[in-house]
């Protein structure tokens, strides 16, 4: 019976998320962290649980933190003496995208732009008149109001943002300072140095571990396992060219089958393959079976867009 009830609250669970937009909660808040409501003038002490709505400003002060939590999965460290305001999260049923709007007015975060892999994410970090976007990375923003100027770290994923007609693009490893009215090119961006990443590295690991980093599915014996891996970016431009990669674990230890499906007709039976998907939304699904027959699926959303701004 307690199986059951387990299947069907995860049932519930996947497809109550497939129609909704994120609920985001504070998760912890550490020292003096405040609300302010939209209509009101007073800040009001903030407490684990809370929930922020569309138009909430939170501010943690000197020696304060916060952690938000989106119950989609995406997650916000908030770092001491910082303000920000919760624009939106909105969900595109169609496309299966979840859409967050967030507004710094100063300060440092670390966001973990996640959603399950059924769905999408699209995050956007607004900064007075510049932002930064996103569809699925680990990334740290600090804004200088004063100076009206920026620095994003992206710990794994892409960043975008738009600097006059450039467009720049932080990958893994990378940072770009960016000040308004600036002049820059794609050389502006640069390698982060080591003690930053590893500093990102601690804070991604407190909160839960990489969204991309492909951690062993498990040891040999008991039930199989498989999970998709090699995917860096769930979202492209038409035509989009993705790597994928069979990570299996548990059962024999060796695997007698593979076969992959694109959702587009196409399937292969390698391990590790690279496939190019016209514009279009594809489930791809990876089959396994090991020599004594045991067998474990897994699957992932690829979204192909025109222009999705990536």
């Amino acid at each position: 019976m307690k199986y059951l009830v387990a299947f069907i609250l995860m049932f519930w669970t996947v497809f109550t998320w497939a129609d909704d937009a994120s609920v985001v909660r504070v998760t912890r808040a550490d020292g003096n962290v405040e609300i302010l409501k939209p209509g009101t003038e007073n800040w009001v002490k903030v407490s684990d649980g809370d929930i922020l709505t569309r138009g909430d400003r939170l501010a943690t002060r000197s020696r304060s933190a916060a952690n938000l939590t989106w119950s989609n999965g995406s997650m916000v460290r908030v770092y001491p003496n910082t303000e920000i305001a919760l624009t939106g999260v909105i969900f595109d049923l169609e496309k299966k995208i979840e859409k967050t709007y967030l507004d710094i007015i100063n300060g440092r975060l670390f966001v973990k732009a996640q959603v399950p892999e059924h769905l999408f994410s699209e995050f956007k970090v607004r900064m007075g008149a510049m932002d930064v976007r996103t569809q699925g990375s680990e990334f740290a923003i600090k804004y200088d109001s004063e100076k009206s100027s920026f620095t994003a770290w992206s710990l794994t994923g892409r960043l975008v943002t738009d600097v006059g007609s450039i467009r720049l693009r932080v990958d893994d490893g990378q940072q770009a300072d960016v000040a308004k009215g600036s002049t820059m090119s794609q050389q502006d961006v640069v390698m982060m140095e080591d003690k930053i990443k590893q500093s990102l590295i601690k804070v991604s690991t407190v909160l839960g571990g990489s969204l991309f980093v492909e951690e062993s599915v498990g040891s040999v014996g008991g039930e199989l396992a498989a999970r998709i891996g090699g995917v860096r970016n769930r979202r492209g431009d038409a035509p989009y060219t993705v790597n994928f990669k069979a990570l299996t674990g548990g059962g024999s230890g060796k695997i007698k089958g593979i076969t992959w499906n694109f959702g587009d007709g196409e399937s292969s039976t390698e391990k590790a393959v690279e496939h190019t998907f016209t514009q279009g939304l594809y489930i791809v699904t990876l089959q396994v079976e090991d020599e004594n027959g045991q067998k474990a699926s897994a699957q992932v959303g690829i979204s192909v867009e025109q222009e999705c701004g990536c």
